[in-house]
């Protein structure tokens, strides 16, 4: 199944360079098919064989005109791990004019300067069941129009109008008595100063849309039937980032003040403010190895513990946490990374951890690749999710996995 639909794809790439107008910019991306021990669906299945496939397509129309174009195709390698399916992650098409570029369509947007945790990165949704080794591959583009005007050459201001979209969170877990939010209708909006070069990388951004993840909550209505309900909450947030380099070392932070609300025709108006705030430093050591480290919190003005809820309700309060991944008003934890390269860069070792330290949780990621050649890659390693029931990464331990995938690169 997984090698039929491999050469599906190659048979598609061949057609894309057979046509004179594709020449300007020649398809490009990377076929894997693999094994993976369970899916990242928080369910009890297991065990399944995967194809995936990335396709990217950079045409210029001209000295000023570009088109790009981004799509997945998938087999077995999201959600519960059937059936074939597929993205179109971008199509949008990119102006240039003088100090302003306009970028209209489909796009993937991502904003912080941390490692791997991002408080102000609130636009492009996430596929989190989609069967990749690289966080950044399970991004989703939105529906948007941006433009961004150059104040000088290491200094810019982008605004962006964008169509709401949620992420794509596991279904194993949620209770089948849900009634699920609707999408919002109203647009989102979002601003960016930036600074780029000069010795300090940073940025100043505000975000007025919805929080991607679906906000969770209980109606008592009917005591012997309490029902889960889902909205998106409105979310308006100032965010700041900044990476200093020096020599080997770099240092890198980001911070976001976010304000929520929620309103429902069934309930009260909630409003809720989150603070989080992410400071690093990682440092090269030669031409290939590279350890990052960084400290996190998250701090909650409005979390209701559950030591303090009536015995009859705190199952439910117990469930509304995991459901909304929060265990604490404050929280903090800490994010490791160790990766190098040997055999003249064949081989790439990484390690990395993020620990939740005050519920005592975490996960281990090691990853290794393998460069036969420019073309073929083997890919292997695992997630492992350890700690209570009752924490962040102990509530996804369902998704422990381990994985070996071989590649094709065009």
């Amino acid at each position: 199944m997984q090698i039929r639909y491999l050469l599906k794809l190659g048979c598609i790439t061949m057609l894309f360079h057979s046509f004179p107008i594709f020449a300007q910019g020649m398809p490009f991306g990377e076929c894997r098919a693999g094994y993976w021990s369970s899916n990242r669906n928080l369910d009890d299945n297991g065990s399944l064989s995967k194809a995936t496939c990335f396709v990217n397509w950079r045409p210029s129309l001209g000295e000023s005109i570009r088109l790009g174009v981004n799509a997945r195709l998938g087999a077995h390698d999201a959600g519960d791990g059937e059936g074939i399916n597929g993205r179109l992650r971008e199509s949008f098409l990119e102006i240039e004019s003088g100090a302003l570029t306009w970028r209209v369509g489909r796009q993937i947007i991502a904003w912080g300067r941390s490692d791997r945790i991002n408080p102000t990165d609130n636009l492009s949704p996430r596929d989190l069941t989609l069967l990749v080794p690289d966080d950044d591959e399970q991004r989703n583009g939105i529906n948007a129009a941006l433009v961004r005007y150059n104040l000088t050459h290491s200094r810019s201001i982008t605004a962006i109008v964008a169509q709401f979209e949620a992420n794509k969170v596991p279904q194993g877990s949620l209770p089948k008595s849900l009634i699920r939010a609707t999408k919002p209708s109203r647009p989102e909006l979002a601003l960016k100063l930036d600074q780029s070069g000069g010795g300090i990388d940073w940025s100043i951004s505000y975000f007025d849309g919805f929080d991607s993840f679906g906000r969770y909550r209980i109606d008592f209505a009917q005591p012997t039937k309490p029902m889960f309900h889902s909205t998106y909450e409105r979310a308006q947030i100032l965010g700041t980032d900044f990476a200093w380099a020096q020599g080997a070392w770099t240092m890198r932070g980001e911070f976001s003040y976010s304000h929520f609300e929620q309103s429902c025709t069934t309930c009260e108006l909630s409003r809720r403010k989150v603070t989080r705030a992410v400071l690093g430093v990682d440092r090269d050591f030669g031409e290939t190895a590279n350890i990052n480290a960084q400290l996190f919190s998250v701090v909650r003005n409005s979390y209701q513990d559950p030591r303090w809820v009536p015995a009859v309700r705190k199952p439910y309060s117990l469930a509304l946490d995991r459901l909304n991944s929060e265990f604490a008003a404050q929280e903090w934890g800490t994010t490791f990374r160790i990766s190098n390269r040997v055999l003249n860069d064949r081989l790439k070792l990484e390690l990395a951890a993020i620990v939740d330290i005050t519920n005592q949780s975490l996960v281990l990621r090691p990853r290794a690749n393998y460069a036969f050649n420019d073309s073929i890659k083997l890919g292997v390693g695992a997630d492992h999710f350890h700690g209570d029931n009752q924490t962040f990464f102990g509530s996804k331990k369902k998704n422990n996995t381990a994985f070996v995938e071989l590649s094709l690169v065009y």
